[in-house]
């Protein structure tokens, strides 16, 4: 079926080709086209559209249809090109694009283009040696519960790189699950929060959780429980001040999977929690059979609670379900007294946000588990924290 596709694809290409044109099958499922003499360099718009339509009409295989579709990338030979191979690298950067765009359609190669890939590939070099030299930090933002004290605090990698300065999260964790460079950062993670955890309780008179994201990677990675199992033991925390947080893709791929993996995790004494809730797959059918622990409120709910009607709404939907479901809700985003008074009044179990706390370092954080939490009592008299 294969080899048909192949085949029957290079026809198509052929016969909306002029003759002087060139196609070539480059390898795989790649192929080449050249159009030397264009007028107009926006000529090529035309063909592209037309590979487009041809490629993905249907085909017919032993009287079975079937259907594919193609990713196009365009560069041009401006008369900076030094070889035939360069032309062919710039095609193929902008093609990649066009698949992360979403297929079926086309990109041009552009100098932005080719700045972005030199950056990731030297963010990914530097990833890796960050990877080998430690060079990564934990920083915690305290959990409050709704009676005042401090009941978990989430964990949160910084990296200061020794030339480039902070990169932010955002900046280097998708590349490091693109690349599979978040399983060591992952297990780094894990191992250092929960032995910190340990100091953090022994210097605690309540208990204190310790939340960690975990990725889907790392999540439906064979072993996954057992490395959990391994750093429980070499770091004496208690399964029951761990919790593991998740967002709601997980479920994307392989539920099943995935819900036997929490449940036993669960069966290990771990807690589960749903992060940025409201903002992804959000299967209600998927929730009642997840074994989880608590429900975090994304943060973009919680924006303007005390004036937006739908927010809270929302907020207050999620946490009567919650209750009637035995989980627990955190709601993320606390910037304000107004907020947080708004939000008392819902009923919430648990905070989180600036109003109470950045992120800090584990040396901050243990002299602000000393200092007398206020929580405050009306909105006329707001106190920092």
């Amino acid at each position: 079926m294969g080899d048909y596709i192949l085949l029957e694809v290079a026809k198509r290409l052929e016969e909306e080709l002029r003759p002087w044109d060139t196609v070539a099958r480059f390898g795989g499922d790649e192929f080449i086209v050249l159009l030397p003499d264009l007028a107009h360099e926006d000529d090529v718009l035309q063909v592209v559209e037309r590979l487009l339509a041809r490629v993905s009409a249907p085909y017919w295989y032993r009287s079975n249809e079937l259907r594919i579709t193609a990713s196009i990338g365009i560069a041009t030979n401006d008369g900076t090109i030094q070889t035939p191979r360069q032309l062919i690298q710039q095609a193929d950067l902008a093609m990649y694009k066009a698949k992360r765009r979403g297929r079926n359609t086309f990109q041009w190669y552009t100098d932005e283009l080719n700045r972005k890939v030199t950056e990731r590939v030297n963010l990914r070099h530097a990833l890796q040696q960050a990877i080998e030299q430690e060079q990564f930090e934990l920083h915690y933002q305290p959990q409050i519960h709704h009676s005042g004290r401090v009941a978990g605090v989430e964990a949160l990698i910084r990296w200061y790189h020794p030339e480039r300065g902070n990169i932010p999260p955002g900046q280097f964790i998708p590349l490091a699950e693109d690349t599979g460079q978040i399983i060591p950062i992952s297990e780094w993670v894990m191992e250092t929060a929960c032995r910190d955890a340990v100091v953090l309780n022994a210097e605690s008179a309540t208990p204190i959780t310790m939340a960690i994201n975990v990725s889907p990677m790392q999540l439906q990675r064979p072993g996954f429980l057992d490395s959990v199992k391994q750093v429980l033991a070499r770091s004496g925390l208690p399964p029951a001040l761990l919790e593991l947080e998740l967002t709601e893709g997980v479920l994307m791929d392989s539920a099943e999977h995935t819900i036997q993996a929490l449940q036993a995790l669960r069966q290990l004494g771990v807690h589960i929690a749903l992060d940025d809730f409201g903002t992804g797959f959000s299967s209600l059918s998927c929730l009642k059979r997840l074994p989880i622990n608590k429900l975090k409120v994304d943060r973009s709910f919680v924006g303007d609670e005390a004036v937006d009607s739908r927010d809270a709404a929302i907020v207050e939907g999620v946490v009567t379900m919650a209750d009637k479901l035995g989980l627990e809700v955190l709601i993320e985003g606390v910037e304000t007294a107004e907020q947080f008074h708004f939000l008392r009044t819902l009923q919430c179990d648990h905070f989180q946000g600036y109003y109470f706390a950045r992120p800090m370092a584990l040396s901050a954080l243990k002299a602000y588990l000393k200092t007398p939490l206020v929580v405050v009592a009306s909105q006329e008299s707001p106190t920092s924290l």
